[in-house]
């Protein structure tokens, strides 16, 4: 009897699939870290990319880097430890677009190795294994290794945290060191806080992820520590800014102050109500959780064959959320290490699905929250088969940890496919690109130092053009349509007609009485100075219905009443001449880059059509690149010399 007895506790008491593979995968780590990190290596070069990226903002870095070393300007509106560090590159190398990229990779190698040695031996192998394997196949992940974006650096910043947070803070005895090792253990605890929030500014989730984690540890002068040190290192920068660069303002406030506005290009509709934050949160978490966080995991396409964005899935959205909160759940009750990897991770995600406007929709604002979810998701699933009921099937938890790998694996090989392809800086581009870029270059080589060109992509265009400024045009700056009513009221002196439907040749002939442009929803009006000779116009077209009437012209507004603009050509040229802009680069970027449909981005092209609809001579053609059925771009040269 005592015999059976002790079988059956044996029994009860053998090692389970999870214990055997933890002590397997922790007795031979260094070596199965060191296989990870060289395949990280091997596909992040596979993948590189030799060229900047159509977004802007990695050209933006650069040229802010140049600036901040040739001009010592510091970065004001993005986060400035990124160029600041990019600068030192510069100065060695000048702006070389390699240089930068091998930069971003190296970031990429240490953000693996300091993940590796802050979970080492403070989470099981089994899910930091896990973690750095579908890091380390991951397309989405390492196309970021060859790109001058903030996110190999920013995930090398952010891994900085476990490795220090877990070392001097993780367990009760950090708070019996001597006094004058707590102060040091707490100031490097705040420089690097400093540093991730200097990096970018989603940063500050770092913060409240320490002081949340604290608090829930009810170790409340610790959060309080945590908290005044970063603040003490946070003034001393806002001092050197003051003191070397007059810069007043507080990081990351004029980011942040932006986001607030309802619409991002139009502030006058006034700033975002309580609820318009919830429901960017729900839009959000819908848009990066069901489709960019289910490509990045291999598991559908975020564009589809008709070249749009793939549909989101609500349902896998919320079945998101709630395995990471079981992942919280479990490892609050049972790893410190991993309840910390999991209010990061959430806390990261949370502010940025409230705070971004919902229409910026890119991949790359979650991929460095992409390591910190694969751990806790799959950390729910490690605790969840722990548990004595499940615990005979624990080798089903490989079953999504397989598939996952091959989903990725699969996505990457053909992400390597395509950049095996690329030869140069301009290789793998669609014409409206090629043709922007190659203008871009043309500047720089054939125009004297002393021209300034506007366009759509400043940064980029001076990335390709070896560092020659540019002038952006960002918006068609419109006037108060409340103001031009008031004035039509007063005066009675315009005649308004739908320049849409206006034959083209009654248009040119119409121009000559050119008062300003009015935008209804879609629908534009050529607003006219009255006079006999506009009537006797007029007459000419009988097609063409005017507007005489003030009454009438505001009954065409309708509901849209958020969709009133009134350009002027003057206005539109003031902040050109006050800059000393003497060309403009007109282009045919895609507005939706995978489809050929005639949309474009034609911020640059309608202000120079506004303009010359009252000056119709003061454009002359320079130079143009691609035929005007293969989406062209055109140097233009301002003649400012013709106008009064």
């Amino acid at each position: 009897m005592s015999k059976q007895k002790n079988q059956k506790k044996q029994k009860q008491e053998s090692p389970s699939f999870f214990d055997r593979a933890d002590q397997f995968l922790g007795k031979y780590d260094l070596t199965y870290f060191g296989i990870l990190f060289c395949v990280t290596l091997l596909v992040g070069f596979l993948l590189y990319d030799p060229r900047v990226s159509p977004g802007g903002d990695d050209s933006g870095y650069i040229l802010a880097a140049h600036d901040f070393l040739r001009r010592h300007k510091l970065p004001s509106f993005q986060a400035p430890l990124y160029p600041v560090v990019l600068s030192v590159i510069d100065l060695f190398c000048g702006m070389s677009l390699t240089a930068f990229k091998v930069f971003s990779m190296c970031c990429m190698q240490g953000f693996v190795a300091l993940t590796f040695f802050a979970y080492r031996r403070r989470v099981p192998p089994l899910l930091l294994f896990i973690t750095l394997l579908l890091t380390s196949v991951n397309a989405h992940v390492l196309y970021y290794a060859s790109q001058t974006y903030s996110e190999a650096f920013y995930m090398l910043m952010q891994s900085l945290l476990p490795l220090i947070f877990f070392k001097y803070f993780l367990h009760d005895g950090a708070t019996l060191r001597p006094p004058a090792s707590r102060i040091r253990q707490n100031l490097l605890l705040g420089v690097t806080l400093t540093g991730i929030v200097m990096t970018r500014n989603i940063g500050y989730a770092a913060l409240l992820t320490v002081a949340a984690w604290f608090l829930c540890s009810r170790k409340w002068l610790n959060a309080g520590r945590a908290v005044a040190y970063f603040a003490v290192c946070m003034t001393v920068i806002q001092l050197f800014k003051i003191i070397l660069w007059k810069n007043t303002g507080l990081q990351g406030n004029e980011q942040f102050s932006s986001l607030l506005y309802k619409d991002l290009y139009h502030p006058e509709h006034g700033q975002e109500t309580i609820a318009g934050f919830f429901i960017r949160f729900w839009v959000n978490s819908n848009q990066y959780l069901s489709r960019f966080f289910m490509a990045m995991l291999g598991f559908r396409d975020t564009i589809t064959s008709e070249g749009i964005y793939a549909p989101v899935k609500p349902v896998v959205t919320i079945l998101v959320y709630l395995l990471g909160l079981v992942g919280i759940f479990f490892s609050c009750r049972n790893n410190k290490a991993l309840f910390f990897t999991g209010l990061f991770a959430g806390i990261s995600i949370v502010v940025t699905f409230f705070i971004l406007h919902t229409f910026w929709n890119q991949e790359r604002l979650i991929v460095t929250a992409f390591p910190l979810l694969i751990m806790t998701l799959f950390g729910a699933l490690y605790y969840l088969f722990r548990l004595k009921r499940f615990r005979p099937y624990q080798v089903l938890f490989l079953a999504p940890v397989v598939l996952t790998f091959f989903c990725s694996l699969s996505d990457t090989s053909q992400e390597i496919r395509k950049a095996q392809k690329l030869t140069g800086k301009y290789s793998g581009l669609t014409p409206d690109w090629r043709h922007y870029l190659t203008a871009s270059a043309w500047v720089e080589k054939n125009l004297p130092d002393s021209a300034l060109v506007a366009c759509r992509q400043p940064t980029i265009s001076s990335v390709y053009a070896n560092g020659k400024r540019f002038y952006r045009v960002g918006k068609v700056n419109s006037s108060n349509f409340r103001s031009f009513i008031d004035q039509w009221s007063s005066d009675e002196n315009y005649t308004a007609i739908e320049a849409t439907r206006a034959p083209a040749d009654a248009y040119a002939a119409l121009l000559p009485y050119y008062a300003a442009r009015v935008a209804i929803g879609n629908a534009y009006y050529l607003v006219l100075n009255n006079s006999e000779k506009l009537s006797e116009e007029l007459s000419r077209w009988p097609d063409i219905k005017p507007i005489t009437t003030v009454e009438e012209f505001q009954a065409l507004t309708g509901n849209a009443q958020n969709q009133l603009s009134v350009y002027y050509a003057d206005s539109l040229l003031a902040p050109l001449r006050q800059a000393k802009v003497t060309h403009i680069l007109t282009a045919s970027l895609r507005l939706n880059p995978n489809i050929r449909d005639g949309q474009i981005i034609n911020t640059v092209e309608r202000t120079a059509l506004f303009i010359q609809e009252k000056y119709p001579n003061i454009f002359t053609l320079v130079k143009p690149f691609g035929n005007d059925d293969d989406e062209p771009a055109k140097i233009i040269r301002i003649n400012w010399e013709t106008l009064p």
